[in-house]
């Protein structure tokens, strides 16, 4: 066996329902030079996609009934509240089960990012020596947290206190982020060393929050680069990828389409630009 298929194999899974999201041609580009990544997408769209990602059809009441099968009550999410999809991350191990299982690790990711170098930072080494991988310090994200595929770590949810009563809230309660760290975090501090879950969440691996606010509030303008594989802040600062969701009034127009190659593009303050790779 090659280093190469030896490798963890890796998919990445996004849940989105509704019109495909004006920035999807550079998401999907930021996929295509992640070549031993597979994005699997469940969405009730359908567009042209790179060989390394597939949309798979699904509506959400399909959703809100694979997520019930899982915890065995009814889940039933309003298409007004559909951000609430983001509370059962942590289950799409066991909801997605039958499509990951070729899979050592998933993550749970968004649509609003652009990809940079997946394996850069997600390195064989983290992956060979934790459970989960977090592009967060000390904390989950809920835009790109990576999981061993196996049965336990897929029913990690169920640490978190009174699990159901937030699963069952109509309204988003940030599951995936704030409660289920808060769980780890207890599980940890009672738990021997030995025993403890290997969780890798020591760095900043994407831009955050407060970063994107203080770019819009600056009065100077400025640009997010992806060049050739690679995703970098403003301040040139490479990234694991960009995950945008405080920008996305800013994204009104793109200069390239599906299945354009562009060699680069940046997110601006205006829209995202194609440009020339920098020399």
């Amino acid at each position: 066996m090659t280093a190469a298929s030896s490798r963890p194999r890796i998919a990445i899974v996004v849940t989105f329902f509704g019109a495909p999201p004006i920035w999807l041609p550079a998401f999907f580009r930021s996929c295509q030079t992640n070549p031993d990544v597979r994005w699997l997408i469940y969405a009730d769209f359908d567009v042209p996609t790179p060989p390394n990602v597939t949309i798979k059809r699904m509506e959400l009441r399909e959703f809100s009934a694979r997520a019930s099968d899982v915890v065995g009550t009814t889940i039933t999410i309003d298409p007004a509240l559909v951000r609430k999809i983001c509370d059962f991350k942590p289950l799409y191990g066991l909801m997605f089960a039958d499509d990951l299982r070729d899979f050592e690790f998933w993550a749970y990711s968004d649509l609003d990012v652009i990809w940079g170098d997946v394996r850069q930072f997600v390195t064989d080494a983290l992956l060979n020596e934790h459970i989960i991988v977090s592009p967060r310090q000390r904390k989950l994200g809920g835009h790109g947290t990576f999981f061993r595929n196996t049965e336990t770590n897929n029913r990690l949810f169920e640490i978190v206190p009174d699990v159901l009563t937030h699963l069952t809230n109509p309204h988003y309660v940030r599951v995936d982020e704030n409660l289920l760290t808060r769980a780890l975090r207890e599980l940890i501090a009672r738990t021997s060393f030995k025993a403890r879950p290997k969780i890798y969440w020591e760095d900043e691996m994407t831009i955050t929050a407060e970063y994107q606010k203080a770019l819009l509030a600056g009065e100077r303008d400025w640009q997010l680069p992806w060049r050739e594989g690679h995703a970098f802040d403003a301040e040139g600062r490479e990234v694991m990828y960009l995950h945008f969701h405080k920008l996305v009034m800013c994204l009104k127009s793109i200069d390239f389409g599906f299945g354009d190659e562009p060699p680069a593009f940046a997110l601006t303050r205006t829209g995202i630009v194609s440009r020339p790779s920098a020399p």
